[in-house]
């Protein structure tokens, strides 16, 4: 017999750092009564957070996402204040190290187009020929590099202490965290009532909001939600060397190596794109040797002595229609349902932006701060996709 729980008046699908951000930017409104976050494993095992590297960089093509960016790096570096409980600061170890985008596939021209926009918007990024690549790091190959950008003001932090910092906060702020699976979702007309979860009880609430990554598309379906969302397997690989080689930003190429420093040694990988979709839960230790290894020693080529310490697998939620976060109403279904997903790989850094405009959307009717109905559901609908030009 199904047992109805407690009503709230907004309900978060996913409790992970971005269904976490937009508890935490609901309830420190004080305009909102009960909120209840769902999440299944509060162990985050199977979460991308966890598993990714943390960073927050400036460097895009869309202005949207540039914005997005520049809040998430004012608030993290703001974080250990502004979540601290109990004059306890919230530590998630950030650091400003930068990144260095490298055009090596030919696309230069879109790179050295995206440095100018990023500039305008107040983003501290050179643009580095490949001499002046050369002489500020010299331990990279530049032989092969027609353009560089560096952002050094662009950061790291640790991503699960950034969300178990929102998630504590939220709790403390009177978000009850309910560990339950959503299975079914029910609708009458143009609104979404209740869902039912995995326990036999249901949870009702005014107002929905869908952050469940990678899990998003499933559960959009109950409902007749159309997600194009999918999870996109990332194999990361931490590995150290004795090379001496001068301190590095995060690597990210056109031709998609991607890695930087983490701890005493580097950390990251190259994606396998051929990889269908899917929870790929074992990591491919002889496409390290075969595939990511020699990429890493061309790239920099002291990296030819690296000792593999470990590779791990983590998932992030690709939005396969543009590679392009998903957010705002669902205008054209169930009017009190929200959705903020399809990050693919970028929710760490737009979870502040992003909890911050759900807040906006909730409880005034419309973005405050940041226009972002460019990454409106009614994209999708219309085939008209927001693309990233470069490396995304």
């Amino acid at each position: 017999m199904t047992v109805a729980l407690q009503k709230h008046d907004i309900a978060v699908i996913g409790g992970g750092i971005v269904g976490s951000a937009i508890a935490y930017f609901l309830a420190r409104t004080g305009r909102v009564g009960e909120i209840a976050v769902i999440e299944p494993d509060p162990t985050y095992e199977f979460a991308a957070t966890p598993a990714a590297n943390g960073g927050i960089r400036q460097l895009f093509s869309l202005p949207e996402n540039i914005r997005m960016a520049q809040f998430g790096l004012e608030f993290y570096a703001n974080f250990h204040r502004e979540l601290a409980m109990e004059d306890l600061p919230a530590d998630i170890g950030f650091r400003r190290r930068g990144y260095l985008f490298v055009s090596d596939g030919g696309d230069h021209d879109t790179m050295e187009a995206n440095h100018r926009l990023q500039v305008a918007l107040g983003a501290r990024v050179d643009a580095l020929d490949t001499d002046a690549l050369r002489r500020r790091f010299p331990s990279v190959n530049s032989s092969d590099i027609a353009l560089a950008v560096h952002s050094p003001d662009d950061a790291w932090i640790n991503p699960h202490a950034a969300l178990m910092g929102f998630r504590a906060k939220a709790r403390a702020l009177g978000v009850t965290y309910v560990q339950d699976r959503v299975v079914d979702w029910r609708t009458e007309g143009a609104v979404a009532r209740d869902v039912r979860l995995s326990s036999g009880q249901s949870l009702r609430a005014d107002c929905f909001v869908l952050a469940a990554g990678a899990w998003s598309a499933e559960i959009g379906r109950m409902i007749g939600l159309d997600l194009p969302v999918d999870p996109m397997c990332r194999e990361s690989h931490y590995f150290v060397t004795r090379a001496e080689i001068e301190p590095l930003p995060f690597i990210k190429a056109e031709t998609h190596l991607a890695f930087g420093p983490e701890g005493q040694g580097f950390a990251g990988g190259l994606p396998d794109w051929d990889q269908p979709a899917g929870f790929h839960l074992t990591p491919q230790p002889a496409r390290f040797e075969e595939v990511v290894w020699p990429r890493l020693a061309h790239r920099v080529p002291p990296l030819e002595s690296l000792k593999l310490e470990r590779s791990w697998v983590g998932h992030y939620a690709r939005n396969t229609f543009d590679l392009n976060v998903i957010l705002g109403s669902w205008q054209a279904g169930a009017e009190n349902v929200f959705m903020a997903c399809g990050y693919s790989g970028h929710g760490i850094m737009h979870a502040p932006a992003s909890g911050r405009a759900i807040a906006e959307l909730i409880l005034d009717g419309g973005y405050q701060s940041l226009d972002l109905s460019a990454f409106g559901y009614g994209r999708i609908s219309a085939g008209q996709p927001y693309r990233e030009k470069g490396i995304v």
